[in-house]
């Protein structure tokens, strides 16, 4: 009888501890996150110096799109794997936090100065991690405001925010991508990619139109 009542007493302790290991919160992002499961076409760990730069650049730009949504516009990058400086494999926007993106318009000029448009938010990957989801400029919202220097901060769904320069008495109606940086507010480092790479690794100018 004492050895059935055992038998019972164990049978119900594990149990309720398989129920409750089924009940213990798996964290996604770490698996899904992990740099050594990425895909090897974006994995750029084994690269240092000028071959990573390089390699960074062209992934950023080689297959870059415009995105049009309904009330605005944006662009999507190429998301990569790299080392960072203390010799650890990330993804670029876990080591860079910020996106930060810089446009002339095209056709304007204001004392000599062409106007500017500054586009900053969260660098934030696709759920395939190929991609840097694009930080949406909501045209619609910027259009129907008085045009003037200033800026802009947009705090629905994914936080951007917008600054201006040099702008006349009207909006420009084209913005051509001038420069794009990656950067860590923490530790400052960054990655900057200037308006002459973009010709280079993109071979064409990339306009958003207002």
């Amino acid at each position: 009888m004492k050895n059935s009542l055992l038998g019972c007493c164990i049978f119900i302790l594990f149990f309720y501890v398989g129920i409750s290991l089924f009940d213990l919160p798996i964290d996604m992002n770490s698996i899904s996150r992990d740099p050594a499961a990425i895909n090897l076409n974006i994995d750029y760990s084994s690269l240092s110096g000028d071959s990573l730069e390089k390699a960074i650049k062209a992934r950023l730009l080689d297959g870059i799109e415009v995105k049009r949504v309904a009330n605005g516009a944006g662009l999507i990058f190429g998301h990569f794997v790299f080392k960072n400086s203390k010799g650890e494999k990330k993804l670029a926007c876990d080591e860079f936090n910020k996106i930060i993106l810089n446009f002339v318009a095209e056709g304007y000029s204001v004392g000599g100065e062409k106007p500017t448009m500054e586009v900053e938010g969260r660098c934030e990957f696709t759920t395939d991690l190929t991609k840097i989801r694009p930080l949406i400029i909501p045209i619609d919202k910027i259009l129907g405001d008085k045009p003037g220097d200033g800026e802009f901060q947009f705090r629905e769904g994914q936080a951007v925010s917008v600054r201006f320069a040099s702008l006349a008495e009207e909006w420009p109606h084209k913005w051509l991508l001038h420069a794009v940086r990656l950067t860590n507010d923490q530790t400052k480092e960054n990655f900057t990619v200037e308006s002459q790479d973009i010709l280079k690794y993109h071979g064409n100018q990339i306009i958003i139109k207002f």
